[in-house]
Formats: C-alpha cells, structure tokens, sequence
C-alpha cells in the first residue's frame, strides 16, 4: 500500500509539474491576448504579418519571430525581408505596383508617391530585388518612427546581391541579355553578370566574344539585326536609318561585323552610355587583316566579286590583303591577271558593263563620259579589252588611287641598255602594214606607225592591230601636205583632221606627230600642238627600194636612242623589217614607240620642239 501511495504521489507531481511548464509557457513564450496588449513587440510581428501577407501569424512562426525580436537576434528589417522571401509572399502574386504598395505601408505606415512607385517598379521590371526597395526604405525617417513607435530595433540590409546594387547596371545586363541572347537573364546571372562589370570587365571586348558565341551564332540573326543589336546595346538605341546603310556598307566592302562594332564604338555616346551605367567602355581590338584596312579590304572585294562574279569568304579575303600588304609590288600584275582573264571578261556581255566594272574596282567610281565614251570608240572597232586594261592601269590616277589602300603599284619601269624607235611613215598599207606587224610581234617589239589621215579608213584593220600590240599611232597630215606651204590654220586643220580620223577608229588621240618631209618652220612649231618626230636614220627605202640598203643603213649606223625613218608603203621594206627586228635584238636593242623612247629617256617632249633622235 505504500509503494502504491509513493507511485500515486509521483504521477500528481509530475502532472502538476507539466501543467506549470504549459502556463509558464503561455505567459512566457507566446503571450497572452490580454498580455499582447500591452507587449510592442507583439503588436509589431502582428502589424507586419497583417500588412504584409494579409493574415496572422501562427502560433509557431509568432513565438519565433517574437523572441528573436525580443532577443535582438533580428531586426525590424529581418523581419520584412524574410517575409517578401517566403513561400506565402509568392504565392500572394503581388504586381510590381502592389509589392511597392505594401511595403511602403509596413516601412513608412502611408502608400508610396507616385514617382518612388514608378522608380522602383522600373527597378524591379529591370532585374533588381524587393530587398533594394527595403534596403532603401530602412533608411528613411518614416521607418525609424515606425519601429521607435513598437520599440523594435529598425535594422538594414548589408548584403545586397550584385544586382540590387547599381539598378543602372542591372538594366544595362537586362537589355544585354535581352539583344544578344533573344532572353530575359535569371537572378544568378543578374548578379554574376553585375559583378562582372563591377569587377572592372570591359563592355566592347565582352560583346565581341559574345558576337562569335555558339549562344549567339545560332540566332542567325541577319547582318541588319545585328547590327540593331549591337547598337542597341552600345549606344542605348537603334542605328538610324543613314547609319544603318553606312554598316551595310562596310560589311558588303568586305570587313567584318567586328570592323562594324569598332564603328559604333567610335560614336561619343558609347563612352557616354557605359559611363552612365557604371561599366568600362573598352575598345574593339581590330584582327583580321580585312578590319585594318578598310580601303584595300574594299579595293580587293570589288575586284575579287565584279571579276569572279562571287564573293570572296573572309578566309580568302583576310589572305588576300596581308599578301597584299606584304608584297604590294605584285598587285599591279594580280589585278591585270584577274582583270584580263578571259573566263572573268566573259561575265560581262557589253563593252560598257566591262568598262564601268574596271572603273567600279580600280577608282570606285565610274569613269569620267569622255574617257568611256574614247575606250568604247576603239572597242567597238577591234581595240581588245587587254588594251583597254593596260591603258587605264597605266594612267597615274590608278597609282594614285592605289596609294590611298596603302598598295604603292608604281612601278619604275626597268630602262633597257639601248632603246631604238623604228618609225613608219605614209601609211597605212595592208601588205606591208601587216608584214611589218608580223615581225614585231614574236618579240613583242613595238614601233610608231605616223599615219596619214584619208588612208585611216580605209586600213582600219593595220591600224587597230597596231594598236594591240602596243604600237603608237602618229600624226602624219590628212593628206600628206607640206606644212612650210601652208597657213597656220591649214596647218591645225591637216593635223586635227588626221588626229581626229584615227581618234574616231582607236579611241585614241595622237600625241606626236612628224611633218611631211621634215619640213617645218616657226608657222608649223606654233600650230602642230604637238611634238614634232624628224629621224637620226634616214633609210631611204622609198628612193632605192632595195632591202639590203635598208638593212645597212640601220645595223651600221643605229645608236642608243635613234629615231629611223621608214614607209610601210613598200614590200621592200617589210623584207628589210623581217631582218632588221631580229638583228637589233641580238644586239642588245629594245624596240621601242615613241614616247617610250622619251619615258626611258626621261625627257618631257614639248609641243612645237623637233626631235631628231631622244638620248637624254
């Protein structure tokens, strides 16, 4: 029986006991309603839950928040940033507006003015977090009352994320990923990418790895999306429509979108516009050879395409101008070889097509009307299109223009140990005309044919085959006057007239001419207009018609830089040529026209002066 009383003790203790640890824990740890009244800190975790979530706190999640209030292990400030990151915060699916709306009624016990609304909706439409917009209010004196009003400490947060802390930025990497991804980032890229630029990282180089990213590439985004894009970003708007044709431009010349973002960057609001948002602007590093020369990589894409009918890939083209660069001699001999190409010439049907795309590629520009409309005359009639090249990469302007890529295509001509002009008067005449012609051409030698002017028509084909060979044609009269017989006038209409016949079969106007039986007096010198050719050898092969004469008088008397006279009127002297040529080759002679004679003599002919041999 007293065991059994002990044990009965024993249990009314230990209930007694339960029963006090219950009433102390409701007086204690969660208090009363009537004690709740009087307790401020109550009356905070209430005023926030009911503020904030609309609802009272559980009796777990009130003692919790109460003690840790009442402790000083969390902060007024704790408290409303752990409830915004709560699971009963999402699910209330708060609008921007209304997230601002309810915490300016915790934080500051009013609605927030518009404008502090509009200010942080547009942060937290840009990326940034509500503890930005709680951050920011912790700090206010509205706040602090609040909390002096329940005697809660107010608190701040002091570890914001990367993208709470320069909204300007967080915008910025929004709009980034936006342009270049075609996405709106998540949170741990906001902050990465923010703490990328934060760290010092540059905007330019950063856009170019991104521009050459598989991420990127596979948006196949056309060449005007991206250039919108890069603009988008860089500048904070779109290429206008002048700049946008300007980028297109620079792109069909052959550079790259990274020569194109380079541009843009060069555009003083791009500093400006990474300046505002806290970012290093940096700069686009140029290194494919196409983006270092923007005039070449334009000259040899013109070229490349007009005379291929096809692009060139950046790989060929980038080759294309670093051996350019590197060996600017071989450019001249390059673009002829493209240019006279015959596959490459077949690309174009007409004379015009061919001339303005020489032109297109060589100046970047047409051709003056006159200089076409010259080159048209002596196509038409047979001049070949290798003749029409050579002439216009021979005009200084090519060289000059040449020079403005950074490609120097002067090339000084290698002058020959001796030169001799072999010179034909009174022609044209078919069967010596063309023999002579036959002779020149194996060796490529060239001659000056001075022709009179009423024989031009009738002997067109002399001529044009003179001209292709790269013979000079020279002024010898319309028909063959005396000039010392005439007057001055007559004297400019016998030299027009001729000029003027062959000018309308060649598209050439000749520059020399030589007076009929080297007759000329001071009336002639002032009304010629142009140099006047006598001769040093006089073969005679109209007198004595007698080859072998003819073959003397050159090879025994030929000296560097002599003029000899001839006639291709006679079969004579074609037989003569026939020996003549070979022979002066053999002996060291180049055989030159006219003005190339003067050329590697270096001597600048003048209107009116007689040459009787060009030495130097």
């Amino acid at each position: 029986m007293k065991a059994f009383a002990n044990g009965v003790r024993f249990v009314l203790r230990f209930i007694c006991m339960i029963l006090t640890i219950a009433v102390f824990a409701g007086t204690c740890l969660v208090p009363s309603n009537e004690r709740a009244k009087e307790d401020l800190t109550a009356d905070f975790v209430d005023y926030t839950y009911e503020t904030i979530l609309n609802k009272e706190a559980d009796s777990e999640r009130f003692g919790y928040w109460y003690w840790n209030l009442k402790d000083g292990y969390t902060t007024a400030v704790g408290l409303i940033d752990m409830l915004t990151q709560s699971y009963d915060f999402y699910r209330k699916n708060y609008t921007p507006e209304q997230t601002i709306d309810v915490l300016s009624q915790t934080m500051t016990g009013k609605p927030a003015d518009e404008a502090t609304k509009q200010t942080y909706v547009y942060y937290l439409n840009c990326g940034i977090s509500i503890r930005r917009y709680i951050a920011d209010m912790a700090g206010t004196p509205e706040f602090a009352q609040i909390c002096a009003q329940y005697q809660i400490e107010p608190g701040a947060i002091t570890d914001l994320d990367s993208r709470d802390k320069n909204p300007e930025m967080t915008n910025f990497v929004k709009v980034l990923f936006e342009e270049m991804y075609g996405r709106t980032p998540v949170t741990e890229e906001y902050n990465i990418w923010c703490q990328y630029f934060t760290d010092g990282k540059e905007l330019a180089p950063t856009l170019m790895d991104i521009v050459k990213s598989p991420d990127f590439t596979s948006r196949c985004l056309s060449d005007e999306a991206t250039i919108d894009v890069l603009s988008s970003v860089m500048l904070g708007r779109t290429a206008d429509p002048t700049e946008k044709e300007n980028y297109l431009g620079m792109l069909d010349s052959g550079m790259s979108m990274t020569y194109v973002a380079s541009q843009i960057a060069s555009d003083p609001n791009y500093v400006s516009n990474c300046s505002g948002v806290g970012i290093q602007p940096g700069t686009v590093t140029l290194t494919e050879a196409r983006d270092k020369n923007p005039e070449l990589t334009s000259f040899l894409t013109r070229l490349y395409t007009q005379f291929t009918g096809n692009r060139p890939s950046a790989e060929d083209l980038n080759s294309y101008v670093a051996e350019t660069v590197e060996d600017s001699g071989k450019t001249r001999d390059a673009i002829v070889e493209m240019l006279s190409n015959p596959d490459n010439m077949a690309l174009f049907a007409t004379d015009d097509e061919y001339l303005n795309a020489v032109f297109d590629v060589c100046y970047g520009q047409s051709a003056a009307p006159e200089k076409i409309e010259a080159y048209k005359i002596g196509l038409k009639n047979g001049v070949t299109r290798e003749r029409i090249l050579e002439s216009i990469l021979q005009d200084p302007a090519f060289d000059a223009k040449m020079s403005e890529y950074g490609i120097d295509t002067h090339t000084e001509k290698k002058v020959p140990e001796k030169v001799v002009a072999l010179t034909f008067d009174d022609g044209p005449y078919t069967d010596v005309t063309m023999r002579i012609l036959d002779a020149l051409e194996p060796y490529g030698a060239h001659a000056t044919f001075f022709v009179v002017g009423n024989r031009v028509n009738n002997y067109r084909d002399c001529i044009i085959r003179a001209v292709n060979l790269g013979c000079q044609i020279g002024d010898h009269t319309w028909n063959h006057t005396t000039l010392t017989r005439i007057s001055g006038d007559a004297v400019s209409t016998q030299i027009n007239d001729c000029a003027d016949a062959v000018y309308n079969l060649t598209g050439i106007r000749p520059v020399v001419m030589r007076p009929v039986g080297g007759s000329y007096n001071s009336t002639v010198s002032a009304n010629v207009g142009m140099p006047m050719i006598i001769w040093s050898i006089d073969t005679n092969d109209w007198k004595y018609k007698d080859s072998d004469h003819v073959i003397n008088e050159v090879l025994n008397n030929v000296r560097d830089g002599d003029i000899v006279l001839m006639h291709d009127l006679y079969e004579t002297t074609a037989t003569a040529v026939e020996t003549i040529v070979p022979a002066l080759i053999d002996a060291g002679f180049t055989l030159v026209t006219i003005d190339e004679l003067a050329e590697y003599k270096n001597v600048q002919m003048e209107n009116g002066k007689a040459y009787f041999s060009i030495r130097g």
